[in-house]
């Protein structure tokens, strides 16, 4: 995109992780802050015991002094000072080598084209990305040169054969030139809105094309245009190899580098997300978790969070003088640093094809990181679950009434406070389970990021440094086991499954507590009962049980998923992978890939975007089911003439695309200046005021969308201004000697550089304002070395700097504001226009998304699916599915934030903006997102090669126990406590009948939001009576089929005794009616809710039971936007006339009366 924006370019390179772990540890300070059970260890051991010794020698950490205390709050450490450096080094050495005469010679008054080049090819960016933006930089500005001799001799041509002596202004040579140039910058600005990886590649191709066409008034022979051109192309192939000298020389980055400090930032913010939700679930032991917290949800919104809060809640947060409760911090928290491990989650998946393609010196082989990625994604989806457990409370006192007031009736109030009186009972009897869970997690993460030596090693203490020299204390360490040592994952096993040991003990203080268990009793003793829906004392003690069931399995399977990434790291250092380093070229399977994907609608996203220029915004490919209408007036084609016809009703809507119609505003935008080139009037005006410099900047800053371009506007002004005022200083600081003037500028560059890194939004200014200084500084630099004459040989007159400057901001300004009125002109396509066709997207992936998770479940219960870990199997391609789509709807949520802070900048001309509908729509869509990714892992596993956590999981295990074949990733946890458990079968039976039950339930989800998606894209009114979905209601369904198995026993038995004849196989038929339905009747038992099917079965439930709920608050905020088809008819007080009802509620509906006519049969 040609834009540049606030958000995503903080990805760029290995330092902005160093930002995350910042966030990361002032979350992680609430967190300790709030947690009354103590501070923790900094090495906390794996038997949750430590030794007094090592507590009384931990010193505390010494207070930074005042500079180095001031230069960690401008964030100024060594990789950012590294980036600094080496951004600022490549536009210097393009001005300096202009010095040698040699230089100076064959480039003459084009050698300021080197530094700017030497700017715009990103030397800053990571080993991959820039790679590959120099190769296509390079074969752009091949084809230009090409393309441009091409232009140069037509035009010339033209004058030829129009003027016999070839002198002056000639009309025919400058109107073929004006219309190859439109021509030009049309075809190429449409192939940039198509594929946004080309961006900088056109840019530079737009230079060239727009350098070459306005010089062509001025030439007179084929010698003249092929000297210019081979001037141009050499010097922007200069600028292109200082940049990849830079890069690939100086402090080189690899994309592997960044890529793994993404990774350890993930693994920091998870780290940090475990102790944040302990603190949360160890503050509900006293505090009410059913208070309604309106202000919590803000952390997650797309915009600013206090633009975010409703008046409504700003007006409360003015009366309140309570404190706020631990509880409510803990819980903003959690959100805040979800929301972060979302967005950290989206780039990791964008930056991975770049790590894969990259050639390193590593010890990690690309399929290795693919493995990390989807085993970290395994931790990340439970934990996650975990903190939603904030939503289910609140949900829970809405269902409930228990919004409690001062008016709120006694019986409610006493309702409530026994309810939190249970969970405050639970939560203390979860505090030390979870604690030490909370430390086995933390430390496994530890362990396996030191062996994969993502995360460094801990400093050794005095202690461990007198010990090294000396003999070592043995009994002094006894038997615990740190991270990094060996055998730390046993013992890590053994910690989970103390876990797993100690949650029956919880379920037992449980059942005391609602009087289903004494205090002597085991469990063993339960009472038999079914939850019968007919009490609902009963239907709200399975609520509260399926709660504590989904918080004991998330938490059981966050440790689970930790086990796996502890024995992949073990795996790797067992096998040697990680022994040495090792030279690793991609494979040809990848680079065919690589070059697939950068032309293809399906990978034309933010994976390929490689520029700083990137406004975060990506550009999904949904499938052809999306936005595509079947041709209602034409059939397929059948023979060849009909293919014929179609192709060419393909260049027509070719031209009728949207991506052509931003190409021809950028054509039209730059003939609007470039049209003072070719007229003879103003010909010698342009070329004398340089003009052309306005045309680059329409090449720079064109963007798609009004937002983009207002907000562009400003920082371009604002960064020239800037500019101009530091070249003056530059210029004069040190009296115009030129080794004073490159330090300054130097200088200047670095200290632009730093804004890029911190301020990625903006970019769009810092960018220009280090063009404009090479520009500046570099023409004054020429005048210096080549003299005043031959500067001016090319029809431009030399102007000191003190002129020069002011006319450069004001050639800048006028670029800019041509930009923006062809944005704008003759209808604009507004930034709120695209948050609508991305919520449209991202409710059709969902849609689709849930889908893929019914079809995994059904092959799962039916056993046709395979082992997901060979290629190849139904199980295989769902898995790879539900990973794309996955990374497709990460993708989207840094886009809608970026557009939603872009529609701020956008005037609203009528009506407001409704935000706060939107950012209601947006998060939803993207909890629901966060369920369905839980009960994809629930039901499917994290991915390829990782487990889920369900009793359908033992037909994967029993599948590769089959074939022996596929990623030998080390599998544990559930799985071994499942297979071979008689009571699983049971499970399984029961939801393999309960699915077909269910299946119009689950096409009732996918269709709506598939509705839901249509009505947002093409802003149509949905359907009058749309029925929402209801959650899957498992519970229900169990019941209702167990007593349908019941009747249908009933029924046999009744038909089989007044039959004369009886057969064995219908006695056979009734016995096993029978026992099924006795069989799922005693499903639900209390007694089995020890079993590890009851407690999945209940994240099943409780998923579902979220989704439909935020499926229902879709379904009335899309309904507020787009309006809803209302067909009722109206009639009158005295019966007298009928009219169809264009009002907006049901009561007007029946009481009012449209007697003009106008209805539309739609609610506005």
């Amino acid at each position: 995109m040609a834009g540049s924006s606030p958000g995503y370019q903080d990805d760029m390179i290995r330092e902005q992780a160093d930002d995350e772990e910042q966030q990361l540890n002032q979350s992680n300070d609430v967190g300790s802050n709030s947690n009354g059970g103590g501070s923790e260890e900094d090495k906390p051991n794996i038997s949750n015991a430590s030794s007094p010794s090592s507590q009384s020698q931990s010193p505390a950490p010494p207070k930074p002094s005042l500079v180095a205390g001031f230069l960690a709050k401008l964030g100024l450490d060594a990789p950012t000072l590294i980036a600094m450096f080496k951004g600022a080094l490549a536009p210097v050495i393009g001005l300096a080598i202009y010095q040698s005469d040699t230089i100076a010679h064959e480039f003459s008054t084009f050698g300021y084209l080197v530094g700017i080049i030497a700017v715009l090819s990103l030397s800053v960016l990571p080993r991959g990305k820039f790679v590959q933006t120099l190769v296509f930089n390079v074969i752009f500005l091949s084809i230009g040169s090409a393309v441009s001799l091409l232009i140069l001799w037509s035009s010339l041509q033209a004058r030829f054969h129009t003027q016999s002596t070839p002198s002056g202004y000639n009309s025919s040579q400058s109107a073929v030139s004006a219309v190859w140039l439109f021509a030009n910058i049309w075809i190429v600005n449409t192939v940039r809105a198509k594929y946004p990886s080309l961006n900088v590649p056109v840019i530079v191709y737009s230079i060239l094309t727009n350098i070459s066409c306005t010089f062509s008034p001025l030439i007179t022979s084929n010698a003249a245009f092929q000297s210019l051109i081979r001037r141009l192309y050499t010097a922007m192939l200069l600028g292109f190899a200082i940049a990849a000298g830079t890069s690939l020389l100086v402090f080189p980055v690899s994309s592997r580098a960044v890529w793994a400090a993404q990774l350890k930032a993930a693994i920091q913010l998870v780290q940090g997300a475990v102790k944040q939700e302990k603190a949360y679930l160890q503050s509900l032991e006293r505090e009410d978790m059913f208070a309604i917290l309106a202000d919590i949800c803000a952390a997650t919104h797309v915009s600013d969070s206090e633009d975010s809060i409703n008046s409504t809640t700003k007006e409360k947060q003015k009366n309140k003088a309570k404190p706020e409760p631990k509880s409510t911090a803990e819980a903003k928290a959690i959100k805040e640093t979800m929301f972060n491990l979302r967005l950290l989650t989206s780039k990791i998946y964008v930056d991975l094809p770049f790590a894969k393609r990259d050639i390193a010196w590593a010890k990690l082989a690309a399929k290795d990181l693919t493995a990390l990625q989807e085993l970290l994604r395994a931790v990340v989806i439970p934990i996650h679950g975990i903190g939603t457990v904030i939503d289910i409370f609140q949900r829970l006192a809405e269902k409930r009434g228990w919004v409690t007031d001062s008016e709120t009736p006694l019986e409610i109030l006493a309702e409530k406070n026994e309810d939190k009186r249970v969970w405050n009972e639970v939560m203390k009897q979860l505090h030390e389970p979870f604690e030490k869970l909370s430390t086995a997690l933390d430390e496994g993460l530890q362990h396996a990021g030191m062996l994969l030596e993502i995360l460094p090693r801990p400093k050794a203490s005095a202690m461990s440094k007198n010990n090294a020299n000396g003999p070592t204390d043995v009994e002094s360490k006894g038997d615990l086991v740190q991270p990094g040592d060996p055998g730390f994952a046993e013992a890590l096993k053994g910690k989970i499954k103390s876990f797993h040991d100690v949650r029956d003990t919880i379920l037992r203080a449980w059942a005391i507590e609602k009087g289903l268990l004494t205090d002597d009793a085991s469990l063993d003793e339960i009472n038999n009962v079914s939850f019968s829906q007919i009490d609902a004392r009963h239907f709200r003690d399975q609520e509260q049980l399926y709660v504590l069931l989904y918080l004991e399995t998330l938490m059981e399977a966050a440790g689970e998923g930790v086990l796996r990434v502890v024995q992949f790291a073990d795996l790797k250092v067992a096998d040697g992978t990680m022994s040495r380093k090792r030279l690793i070229f991609p494979k040809p399977k990848v680079l065919r890939k690589w070059v697939k994907s950068v032309f293809s609608d399906e990978d034309q996203g933010q994976e390929n975007n490689t520029d700083m220029f990137d406004a975060g915004i990506a550009i999904i490919y949904m499938g052809d089911g999306f936005a595509l209408k079947k041709d209602p007036e034409h059939l397929p084609p059948t023979n060849i003439w009909e293919q014929t016809g179609n192709a060419v009703r393909a260049v027509s809507k070719f031209f009728s695309s949207e991506e052509s119609a931003f190409g021809f505003r950028c054509a039209c935008a730059t003939l609007t200046i470039g049209i003072v080139a070719f007229l003879e009037q103003t010909h010698v005006f342009f070329q004398e005021q340089r003009l052309v410099w306005a045309m680059i900047i329409i090449a720079i800053g064109m963007t798609q969308t009004s937002g983009q371009s207002i907000f562009g506007f400003f920082c371009r002004i604002l960064g020239t201004l800037v500019a101009v005022v530091l070249t003056l200083i530059n210029w004069y600081i040190v009296d115009q000697k030129v080794p004073g003037i490159f330090v300054f500028l130097y200088l200047f560059q670095a200290i632009s550089i730093y804004f890029l890194l911190k301020f990625p939004h903006l970019i769009p200014g810092v960018v220009l304002c280090m063009v404009t200084q090479v520009l500046i500084i570099g023409y004054e630099l020429q005048v210096l070395k080549i003299g005043v004459a031959l500067s001016e040989s090319n029809g431009q007159p030399y102007y000191p700097i003190y002129e020069l400057a002011p006319y450069r901001l004001a050639t800048v300004a006028g670029g800019c504001l041509v930009a923006f009125v062809w944005t704008i002109f003759p209808s604009p396509v507004t930034d709120r226009t695209w948050i609508r066709r991305d919520l449209a997207a991202t409710l059709y992936l969902i849609a689709n998304y849930f889908s893929v998770i019914n079809e995994t479940l059904k092959s799962k219960l039916k056993g046709t699916g395979g082992d997901r870990n060979v290629k190849g199997t139904p199980a295989h391609q769902l898995a790879k599915h539900r990973v794309r789509l996955f990374g497709k709807l990460m993708l989207l949520l840094p886009s809608l934030k970026q557009h939603a802070d872009f529609q701020r900048w956008e005037p609203s001309i009528g009506g407001k903006f409704p935000r706060e509908l939107y950012e209601d729509i947006i998060m939803r869509a993207s909890r629901i997102n966060s369920y369905l990714t839980l009960l994809s892992y629930t039901i499917g596993g994290g991915g390829k090669g990782t487990a889920g956590i369900t009793m359908t999981d033992s037909l994967d295990t029993a599948a590769a126990s089959a074939s022996k074949a596929g990623l030998a990733l080390p599998s544990g946890g559930n799985q071994s406590l499942l297979d071979g458990a008689p009571e699983n079968c049971g499970w399984r039976d029961a939801l393999a009948v309960l699915l077909a039950n269910i299946s119009p339930t689950q096409h009732s989800i996918i269709c709506t939001l598939t509705l839901l998606s249509n009505a947002l894209q093409s802003g149509h009114s949905i359907p009058p009576h749309l029925k929402v979905p209801r959650p899957f209601e498992l519970t229900r369904q169990l019941e209702a089929l167990g007593a349908t198995i019941a009747r249908k026993d009933s029924s046999a038995s009744s038909s089989g005794s007044d039959a004369s004849v009886k057969t064995t196989p219908d006695n056979s038929n009734n016995h096993l009616l029978s026992s099924k339905a006795q069989q799922v009747r005693s499903l639900l038992d209390t007694r089995n809710m020890t079993q590890a099917g009851y407690a999945e079965f209940a994240v099943l439930q409780m998923c579902s039971l979220l989704v439909c709920d935020d499926l229902e608050g879709l379904v009335d905020s899309v309904s507020k936007l787009v309006g809803v088809v209302d067909f009722s008819y109206c009639i009158d007080s005295n019966n007298t006339s009928t009219s169809t009802s264009t009002s907006g509620s049901a009561r007007a509906s029946l009481l009012g009366n449209d007697s003009d006519g106008r209805g539309k049969g739609k609610v506005d």
